[in-house]
């Protein structure tokens, strides 16, 4: 990113710090009149948007039958393959928007790889709004110090010299890669969270339960921070206990999915979800898409306008709440990844086969299933938008970069799919370990 982009967004950033609502809490009629105003204002933009009119003109309806988050009920679902069809357009045929666009990548951990487009307005919008989560729990981002992993949707940036910012001793950040925290490599993560002395540790859950299981397992002193969040996959009950043993109960749990960042969040001491009403619009839809407590979360961003994201089905599961008008959520039956079973005793990440995946052409769904300790099967559902997908060549290529990352350990046989079904408790999983 260039020079006038960094100032942009810089600018655009500092702007939604002093206008975002400082707090989720507060008056329940302010709090669903800003969301109602900021409903009605996407839907007149989306209403000129190709993709979105279809959606109009299928439901019969405008935007001035949108006033509210329940009206968004009458509107249809937007599908991953259907957002990525209209992401690839846009980027095809806008060449003069790229030096103003932010390119993300989704980790894939739904089973479903899609590139998302961000403006620098919106991603600023997405990194304010996580620095105000953030203070919300206490933590202070100008003078904190966090350790955190480097996401799968963006380049690593591994710098050996502080920034000039930080050489000041603010907004303090360690990055580092997960690839290594496997086996004994999490000796050297550990040794090294505790050099580093964060104020708030944001890793997978994953790599957090196995650090701290394996300190537990070698007799190594972990060091707790103030703030820990876990990221990327869903924080069970036995997690919960797990991590609360090791760093007591500065969880900030924030749920979210990267084509819109993060918008439902947990902070300590709290015993349900708050959602960003300023920013989003989560909804529950039942099996007959109507609003319920519990059911699937339909999200709908209130801040991207340029790239719009409305009723979008996440392949989430949750349980939720009305109080005063206000959604709040007891739990969320997120997507699950498993770990990678060796027979030498040793596990590490599926982040990386779903990166593999993630980078295949031809595919709208992909889900690895590990079946004993040498059998690896790969179900793949070709991309409907994509004519001629060209199986072989996508076999091919992923055969050759599994046998990159394990060598000659899997045999590898493939299935292809119309559709990938959900397990039975209705979630999609891209990555089953069936290896005990």
């Amino acid at each position: 990113m260039g020079v006038k982009q960094n100032l942009v967004r810089n600018a655009y950033t500092v702007w939604y710090l002093l206008t975002l609502g400082r707090s989720f809490k507060g008056d329940p009629e302010k709090i669903k009149a800003d969301q109602n105003r900021k409903v009605y204002r996407l839907m007149k933009r989306a209403y000129n948007i190709p993709v979105y009119r279809e959606k109009f003109d299928l439901s019969g309806t405008t935007p001035e039958d949108y006033h509210s988050a329940e009206d968004l009920v009458k509107f249809p679902t937007l599908t991953k393959p259907e957002l990525r069809k209209w992401m690839q357009s846009e980027w095809d045929n806008h060449p003069e928007k790229h030096a103003d666009t932010v390119i993300l990548s989704t980790s894939g951990s739904s089973g479903i790889p899609l590139t998302m487009l961000y403006t620098q307005k919106e991603q600023a919008c997405s990194d304010a709004n996580w620095a105000r989560v953030l203070s919300m729990a206490g933590y202070r981002p100008l003078r904190g110090k966090m350790y955190s992993f480097t996401p799968s949707h963006k380049v690593a940036r591994m710098h050996k010299r502080d920034s000039i910012v930080q050489l000041f001793g603010l907004m303090r950040r360690k990055v580092v890669s997960e690839e290594k925290a496997v086996g004994d490599g999490l000796a050297d993560m550990i040794r090294d969270i505790n050099e580093y002395k964060a104020d708030l540790l944001v890793l997978r859950r994953n790599v957090m339960i196995r650090l701290v299981q394996y300190a537990e397992e070698h007799n190594m002193e972990l060091r707790k921070p103030k703030f820990y969040s876990p990221a990327g996959e869903t924080v069970d009950a036995l997690s919960r206990r797990i991590l609360a043993r090791a760093f007591g109960n500065g969880l900030i749990d924030a749920y979210g999915i990267a084509e819109m960042g993060s918008f439902i969040y947990e902070f300590p001491g709290e015993d349900y979800r708050y959602v960003g009403n300023d920013i989003a619009v989560a909804n529950v839809y039942n099996d007959n898409n109507e609003l319920s407590d519990n059911g699937r979360i339909i999200a709908t961003s209130l801040y991207k306008h340029t790239y719009p994201i409305i009723n979008y089905e996440t392949g989430d599961l949750a349980k939720s709440f009305v109080k005063d008008g206000i959604r709040y959520f007891t739990d969320i039956i997120g997507r699950m990844n498993d770990l990678v079973k060796h027979e030498s005793g040793d596990d590490s990440s599926a982040a990386e086969l779903m990166l593999i995946a993630n980078h295949a052409e031809g595919l709208s769904q992909f889900r690895f299933i590990q079946e004993t300790y040498h059998d690896l099967l790969i179900q793949m559902v070709p991309d409907p938008f994509v004519e001629n997908v060209d199986k072989e060549k996508a076999e091919s290529i992923i055969v050759e970069e599994i046998n990159k990352l394990f060598g000659d350990e899997f045999r590898i046989r493939f299935e292809w799919l119309n559709e990938l079904p959900p397990d039975k408790t209705g979630k999609m999983r891209c990555f089953v370990c069936k290896v005990n």
